[in-house]
């Protein structure tokens, strides 16, 4: 197999892996949304990431270059902090919206709304000049679908809680364009502590005007908290991150819409929800549509290097 082909499935299987993890931190968010309001769960969701991912880059560079350090020489700074920055707001604006819509709309409609992502991704990219091949709208398609039947059991009409759904969508399409044209360019693991940390503060900054926190709440929702930040945000973003490399940002999309998936996986499991036929078909059908993209997908890139 060649190295390019081999490094593609790599990516595609560890972007599934994190969102097997975004999946079940959909459990964590709802037992922290009983307790915490969103900027607090987020800054300390994000902060935990942060602390979490600083040892892992001083031992990579201690392992690499003999000594503890957090920078190497060939490190751009500058353009690791400003996107850490600029995703670090994307990011913690979509997860805010997200955290705040769930209160206020159904758990299907939230998971089908969310799906949208897989739609603004491909006209943003359209808007870039860049193309959409035709198997990525099929995948796209297969995908909505798969989203739908899977989430809706009934529309009574749009409220403010979808509204804040669409607006998650929109920036978890713009959080995977702006992750994707800095993890190209910089230290992968580096910018994820900057997107973290920077997000984590954006999050401090309205929660000192509008929010609080006790050592009595906190200790409610510790553990939720402690796998959103670790599992939920450090392993996943990061993985993300490390995938999105090799993957161009459609397919990034179109894999992160296994979410809805792996969320009622994990209700099942863990909160022994049943699943419903109409649920398992909308499963496979969405699934089933990401891993037929992704392999057609290498088919095509392996045939285009053979005639050129």
């Amino acid at each position: 197999m060649e190295k390019s082909r081999k490094t593609r499935i790599l990516s595609g299987i560890s972007l599934t892996f994190a969102t097997v993890l975004w999946g079940l931190n959909y459990v964590a968010q709802q037992e922290g949304s009983k307790h915490l309001d969103p900027f607090t769960f987020n800054m300390l969701r994000m902060w935990i990431a942060a602390v979490f991912i600083l040892p892992i880059i001083l031992y990579l560079n201690h392992k690499d270059f003999k000594k503890l350090s957090f920078w190497t020489e060939d490190d751009n700074i500058k353009e690791t902090v400003l996107g850490g920055i600029i995703t670090g707001l994307v990011l913690i604006s979509g997860l805010t919206c997200q955290q705040t819509g769930i209160r206020y709309t159904s758990v299907g409609k939230a998971g089908f709304l969310s799906s949208l992502s897989i739609i603004f991704v491909p006209l943003i990219s359209i808007l870039e000049g860049k193309k959409v091949r035709l198997y990525q709208w099929l995948g796209i398609f297969f995908s909505l679908l798969g989203a739908a039947i899977l989430s809706f059991n009934d529309f009574n009409g749009i409220n403010i809680g979808d509204l804040f759904m669409i607006a998650t969508a929109f920036f978890i399409a713009l959080h995977i364009m702006t992750a994707g044209h800095f993890n190209k360019r910089v230290d992968s693991i580096k910018f994820s502590f900057f997107r973290f940390l920077f997000a984590g503060f954006f999050s401090f900054i309205i929660f000192m005007i509008f929010e609080d926190l006790t050592w009595a709440t906190l200790s409610l929702v510790w553990k939720p908290v402690l796998f959103s930040g670790i599992f939920g945000s450090c392993v996943a973003f990061t993985l993300m991150a490390l995938s999105q490399r090799n993957l161009d940002n459609v397919s990034t999309s179109i894999i992160m819409s296994l979410e809805s998936v792996f969320s009622l996986l994990s209700g099942w499991i863990i909160l022994g929800q049943k699943l419903s036929g109409r649920e398992i078909l909308g499963s496979a059908i969405l699934f089933t549509a990401v891993m037929a993209m992704q392999v057609y997908g290498g088919l095509k890139a392996r045939k285009e290097k053979v005639n050129d």
